[in-house]
C-alpha cells in the first residue's frame, strides 16, 4: 500500500447537533493529512444540520439523510457500504480530534489492521497539562472472553480499521444492544485475531456530556452483551465477567445515599483475577467507605 495516498473514509452518523457537528467538521477539515472522505449520515434532523454541512462547501464531505429510528448501527453500517476508503475513521458528531489524528495513524497503518487510542474528556481547548485524560487498555492479542473480563477497551472516536480487515462485520442493528453495538462491533473485529495497535496518546476529545444516558438500562444492556457471548465463556470466564459487572453496577450507583451498596458491588469485583479490575475495585470501595463516613 502507497502510504501517500491511503484513503481515510471517516463515518460521522449525527441528529440534531448542527452546533455540535459544525466543531467536528473543523476538526476533519484541519487534519493535517489531506486525503479522507467524510461521510455523514443524518437522521433527518429537526435543525440546521444541513446548513451547517454546506458552509463548509467541501468535496470530500458528503452527506446524506438515512432514517435510523433510533438505532445508531443503523447509520454506522450505512457509512461503511459507501465508504471507498482503504481505512474506516470513526467520529461521533459532539466529538472532534487533533489535528494531526490522521497523520498520526498513517505511521502505523502499513503493520496493523485496527488502531485506537486515548481521548481527552469534555474539554474546549487541546492543553494535555490542563485536562482528564481517558487512557484505554491495550488488548493486546487478548480473546474476546478475556476483554469482556475488563470491559469496552475503544471508543468509536478513538478508532480507525481497514476496509480489508472490517470485510462483511457490521455494528448489530438490534435494538437489544443499543448504546454498546460499538463494543459489540469491536469485539466482532477483536475476534478475527486482527494486529491491533494501542497509541498511548490522546488525539481524539470525547464530550460525555452528550451520551447516552446511564443508569441500571445501562446495566441492562451489559447484561445483552454478555448474554450474546455467554457461549463463548466458560464457567471460570463467567464468574470473571460477573465480577466486571458488578464493578460497572458500583460505579453508576456510586451517589450519596448508595454508598453501602456500591461498597457490595465493588467488595464483589474486589475478587476479580485480572489485576485491572481487582485494584480499581478496590480503591472504590474504600473510597465509598470514606465517603459514607463524611455523610452520616
Amino acid at each position: 500500500m502507497d502510504m501517500d495516498n491511503v484513503l481515510f473514509s471517516i463515518v460521522i452518523p449525527t441528529y440534531n447537533r448542527a452546533n455540535l457537528l459544525h466543531r467536528c467538521l473543523e476538526s476533519v477539515v484541519a487534519q493535517t493529512y489531506e486525503k479522507w472522505e467524510a461521510i455523514i449520515v443524518d437522521n433527518y434532523s429537526e435543525d440546521n444540520t444541513e446548513d451547517v454541512v454546506k458552509t463548509f462547501n467541501d468535496s470530500r464531505i458528503l452527506y446524506i439523510k438515512n432514517h435510523n429510528y433510533g438505532v445508531i448501527a443503523v447509520s454506522r453500517n450505512k457509512a461503511i457500504d459507501m465508504a471507498k476508503g482503504d481505512w474506516i475513521a470513526f467520529l461521533d458528531s459532539d466529538d472532534y480530534w487533533l489535528p494531526n489524528k490522521l497523520e498520526t495513524l498513517l505511521n502505523y497503518i502499513k503493520d496493523y489492521d485496527l488502531i485506537y487510542h486515548a481521548s481527552i474528556k469534555n474539554v474546549k481547548l487541546w492543553n494535555p497539562l490542563l485536562r482528564p485524560v481517558d487512557f484505554f487498555y491495550d488488548v493486546k492479542d487478548y480473546p474476546i472472553q478475556e476483554v469482556l473480563k475488563r470491559g469496552d477497551p475503544i471508543s468509536p472516536s478513538c478508532a480507525a480499521v481497514s476496509m480489508a480487515a472490517i470485510g462483511e462485520t457490521r455494528f448489530d442493528e438490534g435494538k437489544k444492544l443499543f448504546a454498546v453495538e460499538d463494543y459489540d462491533f469491536f469485539l466482532q473485529l477483536i475476534d478475527k485475531r486482527l494486529k491491533i495497535k494501542y497509541l498511548n496518546m490522546a488525539l481524539t476529545s470525547y464530550d460525555v456530556s452528550t451520551g447516552v444516558s446511564h443508569g441500571r438500562v445501562a446495566l441492562d444492556r451489559d447484561r445483552q452483551l454478555f448474554i450474546k457471548y455467554m457461549d463463548r465463556m466458560s464457567r471460570d470466564d463467567l464468574r470473571e465477567v460477573i465480577k466486571y459487572y458488578y464493578y460497572r453496577k458500583g460505579q453508576i450507583l456510586n451517589s450519596p445515599g448508595n454508598r453501602a451498596e456500591v461498597a457490595r458491588c465493588m467488595r464483589i469485583a474486589a475478587s476479580a483475577k485480572t489485576r485491572e479490575v481487582r485494584w480499581k475495585a478496590i480503591k472504590s470501595m474504600v473510597k465509598a467507605f470514606i465517603l459514607s463516613l463524611k455523610e452520616k
